[in-house]
């Protein structure tokens, strides 16, 4: 019998009978559990109840200390190896199994040895997930025994030195497991400590939502915890050191040199700043304080305005507009929040809601005076419903705000709950160079803005500028670089044209003085060490794309080129899909728009305007980071159609989320067309050179082309592009007649 498990450790257990196995990917990093036990035999997966990672990173040297619980839910006992490949500049520290009050010993593996080992369970049993292991050493200890309905724990320990290039430095743990598999890993967590003499700038992980610690200019933590967690991809962590101001990094991926190159520019400002440095800034707050407001929501937006109007620094000036029918200011103008901070607590204390909305009004007593030229003016506008009173056509209130602001104040707005006017949100905040976000009933309002504030309210650098010279860049996102703020960091994705060294020039204003951040780097002919770039900037594309279709209506140029970046990258958006069969045999991706019905008022047969309830902002995909906020669009976009479609998008994200129709590996994306893993790059007519899996031939090529073992462990039957040559992999004769 056939079990599929995965762990960050290669977990091989030996029974009596004929060996089968279960496999998971995982670069130096993979569960499989050799079973032998007669055919008819039904035993359930081995479980990783706990998978726990602590790091600590002192000046570049690493310490990696793993601590695994291995569950056995069967009634009868196991005996096991335990073997944990690895890099070559790994050194193994401390192991830690004890059975029965006794150590266990362990070996290290060399090469040569390991990779007969892997080879010869490729060959013996049909199955290509070793492939992750060749070239690599291995840890061993054997493991007996596992108790019926016991569990086993593992703690290993060892030692690298993180390299920098260029002041870039990046750490990586092995955790990517089997996307087939439906057994998730009980509890997860990493932690990284950072710790160096110079400063840290840069810190970011394009494989997980990590939270970000920094306890100083030189010291930082970095965490991600989950539960029941289906891991699909290492885990990675990039970090810059440089004792400058603004740390300005750039990570590059060219795997073909005739093709544009990608870029990911990571702009940081230091953590501790002398608030001399801070940008002295204006806010004004525009509330909705109409008869829909009333209960919850109005004191929520209260106490989200204590909090800003306490945390406001003395430096700042504010105002407070409220607005139902007639518009109400606090201030008739900006005053310096240091005097008259209580008075402002006092008139929010006395805020209530009823009466209609008049939009227009409050935003023109807003703009109504020019901002100072030295100072960011930033509006908050929160509303929750459509414009009633006064102007209340959306072209017209669009017109007047940027007749009034002319781009010179960024508006960010909040909109609350299902009735807001998306299409008056949305473009208000594009054309006026702020964000948007939406907080459905049942969200807190007050966390919402409070979090946002906290974010923006010490800038360090505003009317951002960058010059790169003698590159040509494109297709770069966001388009307009935001204000930089404390603690904070910009993320550039795009592409480059050209190659060599250059400099990079960043500049801004400090309290109306411009200032001039520069660095040197190189853009290579060929760089393949960044797989994780391509599909991330397609993202960002992406976002940015149905953005534009959002502020601006269907576009069938745009609609096409999101439907080709999501069939070449593997990403789900509101213009294709995932289905499956009902068998599940195969996956397709579909090129065509989704019908969406809303729920509370019937089908229809015609697709309603993409809103913000369906899909996330480019704003929420540039802060979000790899794909969590694609991930979150496509559980938004379930929510609003109809039953059928419902139906047919749940199963498509759960195809898509556990790789049954779908595999990244590296750059590229698979699918699985007809139960053969195609590379989305192939084109149908291309002609393909067959090798046998598993034959001579086969491990020659890799032995020739290594890094084809990473893409051919998808399956056994797999077409891929490399080097400018298709490759069908296809099982022997007899393999394909028993399937």
């Amino acid at each position: 019998m056939r079990i599929r498990n995965f762990s960050v450790m290669l977990f091989i257990l030996l029974l009596t009978g004929v060996v089968q196995f279960l496999y998971a990917q995982a670069v130096y990093a993979q569960g499989i559990i050799f079973t032998n036990a007669p055919r008819n035999t039904q035993l359930q997966n081995i479980k990783i109840e706990k998978h726990h990672v602590n790091v600590t990173i002192d000046n570049q040297l690493a310490t990696t200390k793993i601590d695994q619980v291995f569950a056995n839910p069967n009634n009868r006992q196991l005996e096991g190896t335990y073997i944990f490949p690895l890099a070559d500049e790994v050194a193994v520290s401390d192991f830690v199994l004890y059975i029965n009050g006794k150590p266990v010993k362990a070996e290290l593996l060399a090469k040569d040895r390991a990779r007969s080992i892997y080879e010869g369970i490729v060959r013996s049993m049909q199955d290509p997930a070793l492939l992750e292991y060749v070239g690599t050493r291995a840890f061993k200890a054997r493991v007996f025994p596992i108790p019926p309905r016991g569990e086993r724990r593992i703690q290993l320990e060892y030692s690298q030195v993180i390299k920098t290039d260029s002041g870039l430095a990046r750490y990586t743990y092995p955790l990517r497991t089997d996307q087939f598999t439906e057994q998730p890993t009980g509890s997860l967590a990493v932690s990284i400590d950072i710790k160096s003499k110079h400063g840290l700038k840069t810190i970011y992980s394009p494989s997980h939502e990590v939270a970000v610690n920094r306890k100083d200019d030189k010291r930082a933590n970095v965490s991600y915890e989950g539960s029941n967690v289906q891991v699909l991809r290492d885990f990675a962590c990039y970090y810059s050191l440089s004792d400058k101001d603004f740390g300005i990094d750039i990570i590059t991926h060219r795997e073909d040199v005739d093709e544009d190159g990608y870029f990911m520019l990571l702009i940081s400002p230091k953590f501790t700043i002398n608030k001399k440095e801070i940008v002295e800034k204006d806010f004004i707050f525009i509330l909705d304080r109409s008869g829909s407001m009333k209960g919850k929501k109005i004191e929520q937006a209260k106490k989200a305005l204590r909090f800003c109007i306490k945390n406001l620094n003395d430096g700042d000036r504010f105002n407070l507009i409220t607005f139902n029918t007639d518009v109400d200011s606090f201030s008739k103008s900006l005053d310096s929040v240091k005097k008259i901070r209580e008075d402002a607590l006092t008139f929010v204390d006395g805020i209530v809601a009823n009466g209609g909305t008049n939009i227009n009004g409050a935003l023109q007593a807003a703009l109504e005076k020019q901002p100072d030229p030295k100072r960011p003016r930033i509006i908050v506008f929160l509303t929750d419903g459509e414009a009633t009173v006064g102007v209340t056509d959306t072209p017209n209130i669009l017109k007047n705000v940027s007749a009034a602001n002319n781009d010179k104040s960024r508006i960010f707005v909040f909109g609350v709950g299902y009735d807001v006017n998306v299409d008056l949100l949305d473009k208000m905040s594009a054309q006026n160079s702020g964000t948007r976000q939406y907080v459905k009933p049942e969200e807190d309002l007050e966390i919402a803005i409070s979090s946002f504030y906290t974010k923006v309210s010490e800038p360090v650098l505003v009317n951002l500028d960058l010059d790169i010279r003698n590159i040509k860049l494109k297709d770069f996102y966001p388009k307009k670089l935001p204000h930089l703020f404390r603690g904070s960091q910009l993320t550039v994705l795009g592409r480059y044209v050209g190659k060599g060294e250059t400099d990079l020039v960043l500049r801004g204003d400090i309290n109306g003085k411009t200032h001039e951040f520069s660095n040197k780097t190189e853009f290579p002919r060929q760089q393949s060490d960044h797989q994780f770039m391509p599909r991330l900037w397609a993202q960002r594309k992406v976002a940015y794309l149905v953005d534009e279709i959002r502020l601006n209506g269907e576009n069938k140029e745009l609609s096409e080129e999101i439907t080709r970046l999501s069939e070449k990258y593997g990403i789900m958006t509101p213009y294709t899909s995932f289905l499956v069969t009902e068998e599940g045999s195969h996956g397709r991706m579909l090129s065509e728009r989704l019908r969406f019905s809303r729920p509370d008022r019937g089908r229809s047969n015609q697709p309603i305007p993409l809103t913000a309830t369906q899909v996330p902002s480019a704003a929420e995909i540039n802060s979000k980071g790899q794909d969590s906020a694609l991930r979150v669009a496509e559980s938004k976009a379930a929510k609003v159609v109809s039953s059928l479609e419902t139906q047919r998008l749940q199963k498509a994200e759960q195809v898509a989320i556990t790789g049954a129709a779908i595999k990244h590996v590296k750059d590229k994306t698979f699918y699985l067309l007809d139960k053969v893993w195609v590379d989305s790059t192939h084109k149908k007519d291309t002609k393909t050179t067959k090798v046998e899996f598993a034959s001579k031939t086969y491990f020659e090529l890799i032995k020739k082309e290594p890094d084809l073992a990473k893409y051919l462990s998808v399956g056994k039957h797999v077409i891929i592009c490399y080097k400018g040559t298709c490759y069908e992999i296809h099982p022997a004769k007899q393999q394909e007649e028993r399937q």
